[in-house]
């Protein structure tokens, strides 16, 4: 046990040694970087922008990985935060007081490790971003390998690995990246070929995508039905597009870049979550070793000596524990898939200009809240589905403890008869609850509502008008049923409350739909932080407005060039003229400017007619 400590030191030290490098060598890079930044005033240094979740919708498959990559420092933060606080040796009574600002500091540092993974993400220089990209990522990706050799998890559990294949594939697909953007352009510096880098001033409003949906807005009904393809890759796409004409999903409208990335991060973090409790608990075996704990210690018999109750309670919770953990499992993924279907059916509805989903409070609420939730949404619906996720591990193995004992194990003879006295007491009042329900129903039908058809609220179908005939009987029945409902009205009380419970557990990380009554949805900070994100993006990512802010721009800039014909390239990166362009429309500038400035009768009749020379002279000026 003393050589493996006297092991495990010296790794820990590297460990610690190498993540403060790599912060270190971050914060270095970053102030790098930032010399190559143009600030307000066009000098530089500048500010190095890391994401730009509002426009860069071609990155976003990347922007996903380098979330991805920071999962596992995710799940420290959350999991692992007392394991490091307790290491400080920090005083107990201060611990309390000081554990907010430690794990701010911790998720400061982590958040400065992966500032430069991002920042050089977008690629805007020949060479320097993408070697930075390559080789800082190898660098952080090799300190995850040094800490996975050296973990005394993968030493004692041998799957312990699967849990960071998610992360290793993220890092794995950003070195690829890197590498297919620093190979290209360094052959072509050295080969000195020409190439425009002024990517800020050719970049576009609206994105292909954008574009493509906004054609897809303007296209005749009819002609989406011809699908292009033949046999197989017709009929998938037929059934791709029945299934989401289904959900709901019409349009070709495609997710932000910030949503992508939020749910790869969360899926991959819950991934992770799932793998630990499963690796731990096969390896701990907590069945075995609770119940040699009890022969042990409180029966003094050997450990092959059997105790029935022991070893059939620890079994029903080895299968409980596997049974809860698939189901949860398999509900997480159909959950995400749910709220990300509900986030685009919203989005939709926002930018059609239906806000009536909407309630009244949020719909009034401040523009500096709405931008300020948006800034909590990616953190808040991570850490709700995890949250989430532990909790209906820990209800559904409950409620396997409570089928297994109540009904189960009862009626097998492996355990008294009385467990199953619950069910004896609980079924007839449900049973009583439901057929009085379905009683007042028939003589409501029957007896109590006049025959007048009235056609239904949704749909062709007719019913009964709500006016009432037999009003005596109505009244004599309501008297009786005033103490009936005493009695029954508390079974549906507590029906309610164990309702209330599962669709408040269920519908937890949902924070697309308001939990809170009505009048009190602006507590909820997590639909809070949904609509504010929904706002930010409905009124800076609109297909529409994006795409003809976009053509302004290119009308303006085609009329600047006069008789040069600068028509927009079918380019990535815009609408890019060469210097040539650039030096003919400059000197005529000068040379209108010359000549408005020695004949004044022209400048005045310029004037009258409001023509754009007055902007040109101020461009000119400056």
């Amino acid at each position: 046990m003393s050589s493996n400590n006297f092991d495990e030191a010296p790794s820990v030290d590297v460990v610690t040694g190498l993540e403060s490098g790599a912060v270190a060598i971050a914060i270095l890079l970053s102030i790098f970087l930032s010399c190559f930044e143009k600030n307000k005033l066009g000098g530089r240094p500048g500010i190095v922008i890391p994401i730009n979740f509002l426009q860069d919708d071609n990155l976003a498959i990347f922007y996903a990985a380098a979330f991805g990559c920071t999962s596992n420092e995710l799940v420290t933060l959350i999991f692992n935060t007392e394991t490091i606080i307790h290491s400080m040796k920090i005083p107990t009574l201060v611990v309390p007081w000081v554990r907010v600002f430690i794990l701010l500091i911790m998720a400061l540092f982590v958040s400065l490790k992966f500032y430069p993974v991002f920042a050089v993400i977008r690629c805007r220089r020949i060479i320097v971003e993408p070697l930075i990209g390559l080789f800082y990522t190898a660098f952080i990706f090799s300190i995850l390998i040094y800490k996975l050799i050296n973990s005394p998890y993968i030493r004692r559990i041998d799957a312990y690995f699967i849990v960071y294949i998610p992360t290793s594939l993220c890092y794995v697909l950003l070195i690829g990246y890197f590498l297919y953007k620093s190979v290209p352009q360094t052959y072509k510096f050295i080969r000195r070929l020409k190439q425009d880098t002024d990517y800020e001033s050719s970049k576009l409003c609206a994105s292909q995508l954008q574009y493509n949906y906004v054609k897809w807005l303007l296209k005749k009904p009819e002609c989406d039905i011809k699908d292009k393809g033949r046999g197989l890759k017709k009929s998938i796409k037929a059934y791709s597009k029945d299934i989401k004409n289904k959900i709901g999903l019409y349009g070709p409208l495609h997710a932000s870049p910030r949503v992508i990335a939020t749910f790869v991060a969360a899926g991959i973090v819950l991934f992770q979550v799932g793998m630990e409790l499963l690796t731990g608990y096969i390896h701990y075996n907590p069945a075995v070793r609770l119940t040699t704990h009890f022969k042990t210690q409180y029966f003094n018999t050997s450990n092959k000596a059997s105790i029935p109750e022991f070893e059939l309670l620890f079994t029903v919770a080895d299968v409980g524990f596997y049974v809860a953990l698939s189901l949860s499992s398999i509900f997480m993924v159909g959950y995400v898939i749910v709220i990300f279907i509900s986030y685009r059916k919203d989005l939709e509805k926002m930018q059609r200009g239906d806000y009536t989903f909407l309630p009244l409070k949020l719909r009034k609420n401040l523009n500096d809240n709405l931008v300020a939730s948006s800034l909590r949404y990616s953190g808040a619906q991570i850490a709700y589905l995890i949250w989430c996720y532990l909790l209906i591990i820990g209800m559904l193995w409950i409620v396997c403890f409570m089928i297994a004992y109540v009904i189960i194990l009862p009626l097998a003879g492996k355990v008294s008869f009385s467990y199953f006295e619950p069910i004896l007491v609980s079924v007839p009042l449900m049973m009583i609850n439901f057929g009085f329900h379905k009683l007042q129903l028939f003589l409501t039908r029957k007896f109590f509502l006049q025959d007048m058809p009235v056609i239904r609220p949704k749909g062709i179908k007719t019913q009964k008008a709500l006016a009432l005939e037999n009003l005596k009987m109505f009244n004599i029945l309501s008297f009786f049923m005033f103490f009936f409902h005493v009695i029954i009205g508390f079974v549906s009380c507590l029906t309610r409350i164990t309702t209330g419970l599962w669709i408040g557990l269920i519908s937890l990380a949902r924070i697309d739909k308001y939990m809170l009554p009505k009048g009190y949805e602006k507590q909820d900070k997590g639909y809070s932080a949904y609509i504010g994100m929904l706002m930010v993006e409905v009124h800076h990512r609109n297909p529409v407005a994006s795409v003809f802010c976009n053509e302004l721009l290119l009308i303006n800039k085609e009329k600047g060039c006069a008789n040069v014909l600068l028509t927009p390239v079918n380019d990535k990166r815009g609408d890019i003229e060469s210097k040539s362009q650039k030096y003919r429309r400059i000197s005529r500038k000068w040379a209108k400017l010359y000549t408005l400035i020695n004949n004044p009768s022209v400048r005045r009749s310029c004037v009258d007619r409001k023509s754009e020379c007055s902007i040109e002279h101020v461009e000119i000026a400056m």
